[in-house]
């Protein structure tokens, strides 16, 4: 199982728990080896690699691969036909590629995307607010923002925020960039249910995800 943009390798040590074979490509050395000692400490067999997800080239075949929380929204558009061309070089004939990501309604501007929650390890427990705070479906940028809160731990009441430039899809805009490529759309879930339920292609919402078959490649 392949995850480019693995970042700190939770999917991965989760895959690799159940079974799998796991290997991640991220862009950041510190989120690599990050990936690296979480596999490590776990005693789990995988690889995290240090590369460019619309550029990379590894060793052998994988049977699958999973792009989760959005990754592939940090890929501007001209972006994914590089991306999705390297991936059908990995995965094999028929292969399923699982992305999740958010769909805009063009319709419902002001429907957008956000997520709070909070997490404990440890002392350490935070809150964690995502908010997506402009959109602009024709140039396909949205602006989303994350907020970590400090609730209990050694710095206890710190808060860090970042802004994250994004690409904005419509069910239109990422299907003809699917189209475009060696995939096509099989099925697509509503992550935001508990378990993820199937609904029609052109569904929209903050957490889609789209299983992509890799067909035949023209040699």
């Amino acid at each position: 199982m392949l995850e480019p943009g693995c970042g700190s390798g939770r999917y991965l040590e989760a895959l690799a728990r159940r079974g799998l074979e796991v290997v991640g490509i991220d862009s950041s050395p510190v989120m690599v080896e990050l990936a690296r000692r979480r596999l490590a400490k776990s005693s789990l067999p995988g690889e995290a690699v240090l590369d460019d997800m619309t550029d990379f080239d590894l060793r052998g075949s994988f049977d699958g691969a999973v792009c989760a929380i959005a990754t592939i929204q940090h890929l501007a558009r001209e972006e994914l036909g590089r991306h999705l061309s390297c991936m059908a070089r990995h995965l094999a004939e028929d292969s399923r590629y699982m992305v999740q990501l958010a769909l805009y309604d063009p319709s419902r501007r002001k429907d957008l995307p956000s997520s709070s929650w909070e997490e404990s390890r440890g002392d350490l427990s935070l809150r964690i607010d995502w908010t997506t705070e402009e959109v602009d479906l024709a140039a396909g940028r949205a602006l989303q923002r994350s907020r970590i809160e400090i609730l209990a731990g050694p710095r206890q009441g710190q808060v860090v925020v970042e802004d994250h430039a994004m690409t904005a899809w419509t069910p239109e805009t990422w299907g003809a960039g699917i189209a475009a490529s060696p995939f096509a759309i099989d099925r697509v879930f509503d992550g935001a249910e508990e378990p993820p339920v199937p609904v029609e292609e052109h569904a929209t919402g903050g957490l889609i995800w789209h299983e992509l078959r890799r067909g035949a490649i023209e040699r």
